[in-house]
């Protein structure tokens, strides 16, 4: 429980990290938020998991014709502990693309030890674990889950899923529905109380939609941290 808890951490620091600067209006910071909790990919069960392995994802958006990118891959395995790259790439509004990339480690129990960031071509920096702060509105949330084969939109490949519904009620009033399809032949499975079921092949979340594009097995690092 305290490894699932202090992933859960990660992934939103993760998805913190890969977001442009703050937007003035709250419908755009809104959006930023459902845009990194749809792109949130990470590591759950480390137990198949090898150096080299990655995969990339691409995530659209209702009424729009921007495509933003995420990769995740193991750029490193030993004695037991795991080095994570997550690149994602954002369109900026001038026309280029804000790239971040995060990289952490973990051991075996996918508990995060280290965590850096990098934007652009910037120096990495090291992000203090006990800085990474839970979410503050209490949720409550509810996880239906089906079977269901879908087809993806860019590759034709269809893949037979299990559908996790996440349907999360806020302290506020708001209720908010997370759709996760997930397939044991995609690498980095997700796990929902305990019980493995692959790697995320597709996720909604608000006006956002996450695709699998590619898999492989060669991976290597892109960031360098500072030697010690």
């Amino acid at each position: 429980m305290k490894a699932a808890r202090a992933f859960s951490l990660l992934v939103l620091a993760l998805a913190a990290c890969a977001q442009p600067p703050k937007p003035a209006s709250a419908s755009e910071e809104q959006k930023r938020r459902d845009l990194g909790i749809v792109m949130a990919v990470g590591v759950q069960d480390t137990t198949q998991l090898k150096s080299g392995q990655w995969a990339l994802y691409s995530v659209r958006s209702t009424g729009s014709n921007e495509r933003h990118a995420t990769r995740i891959a193991v750029v490193a395995a030993d004695a037991g502990n795991f080095w994570i790259e997550n690149k994602t790439i954002t369109p900026d509004p001038s026309g280029k693309s804000y790239v971040v990339i995060s990289k952490y480690q973990i051991d075996a129990s996918a508990k995060p030890l280290q965590l850096w960031v990098s934007q652009g071509s910037s120096r990495p920096v090291n992000i203090p674990m006990e800085s990474v702060k839970p979410p503050s509105p209490e949720t409550r949330s509810k996880v239906d889950i089906a079977q269901e084969t879908i087809t993806l939109q860019a590759s034709g490949k269809a893949y037979e899923c299990t559908r996790l519904t996440s349907k999360a009620s806020y302290s506020d009033g708001r209720e908010t529905t997370l759709v996760t399809w997930c397939s044991p032949k995609v690498p980095f499975p997700a796990v929902h109380e305990g019980k493995s079921y692959g790697g995320v092949v597709r996720r909604s979340y608000g006006q956002f939609t996450l695709e699998l594009d590619a898999t492989g097995t060669d991976a290597v690092a892109e960031l360098q941290l500072p030697e010690k």
